[in-house]
């Protein structure tokens, strides 16, 4: 789907418009296909073989600059039914007043971005291009958030022995998807940096401190996904601590069992014997040997008791 947007003030509403005007546009392109990037770039003089880079579902974040016309590919973010985080390209492209956005999801509405509240004029796009750049950041914030209060939930349960392996199965997708956080949010970062470097002088003193605020934003995000994946790996480590000390435990309780039960076991097997047996013909024998085989039982429990097996 494509749509093209446009505001003529500062505080008025972004509105769409049926036909693409020349200037002071928002070409906004959702799941894209073939022929809508084809009619794009003839439209809008583009160069196809950057622009089609936007359906390789691996590229990579990235700036290139071509006949004046300026390139930002990010990968946005975002949570399936499942749990899982897939990450898509988003390529943002700056020609004069005319800004493009495609993508071959579905991604934010331009009125979340420019809107009467917002002091973006439509036709200031390299502008709008940091206000997109930081709601690409905003949306891994808000995912990151959601995954720091899971992990705490799992930490709460340990604590109070309420997780079970469920917990840990699922703690093998949220560490996947903050190794992704973590690589898409690094690519962001050397997207800023290269436009922060503004070899083409593209941006003016005031665009160049946006890009240093965005850039300290993605930098504490970087530094949060590297404290949740290291609270990741100390909950699972301590899972695993206290599974193997009560697997420990048990097995110790059920070799002390298994010595406290076969010792008169030994001596009933003994006298089970078809042979001449001592005391054989007495009355008192049974009972004899079965007070002789709990002292026996007495005396190993205490003597394991007091070498502290369990």
């Amino acid at each position: 789907m494509v749509g093209y947007f446009t505001k003529h003030s500062v505080h008025e509403e972004l509105h769409r418009v049926a036909s693409p005007p020349s200037s002071h546009v928002w070409v906004y392109g959702s799941s894209v296909t073939h022929e809508e990037l084809t009619d794009i770039i003839s439209q809008f003089s583009l160069d196809p073989n950057i622009v089609r880079d936007v359906i390789d579902k691996h590229e990579l974040p990235r700036v290139e600059y071509k006949d004046d016309v300026l390139y930002v590919f990010v990968r946005m973010v975002r949570r399936t039914k499942r749990g899982a985080t897939v990450s898509t390209p988003l390529l943002a492209i700056v020609k004069g007043s005319v800004y493009v956005t495609l993508s071959t999801t579905d991604y934010f509405l331009p009125g979340t971005i420019v809107n009467s509240s917002s002091p973006v004029p439509a036709g200031n796009s390299k502008l709008i291009l940091l206000a997109t750049l930081v709601a690409v950041v905003n949306e891994y914030e808000e995912l990151i958030n959601r995954t720091m209060m899971y992990i705490r939930s799992i930490d709460q349960r340990l604590r109070n022995r309420e997780a079970d392996n469920k917990d840990f199965v699922h703690f093998v997708t949220v560490e996947d998807s903050l190794n992704e956080y973590q690589t898409n949010l690094t690519g962001i970062l050397a997207v800023l940096g290269r436009l922060k470097d503004n070899k083409r002088e593209a941006f003016q003193g005031r665009d160049i401190e946006a890009i240093d605020d965005i850039m300290l934003h993605v930098n504490q995000l970087v530094v949060s996904v590297a404290s949740h994946t290291q609270s990741v790996n100390s909950i699972r480590n301590a899972y695993s601590t206290i599974a193997n000390n009560t697997l420990n435990h048990r097995m110790k309780t059920l070799t002390v069992l298994t010595v406290l039960i076969t010792l008169p076991n030994v001596i009933y097997g003994m006298y089970g014997m078809n042979v001449a047996l001592p005391f054989a013909n007495q009355p008192w024998a049974y009972m004899a040997i079965v007070a002789f085989t709990i002292v026996i039982i007495l005396v190993a429990y205490l003597l394991v008791r007091r070498l502290k097996v369990f």
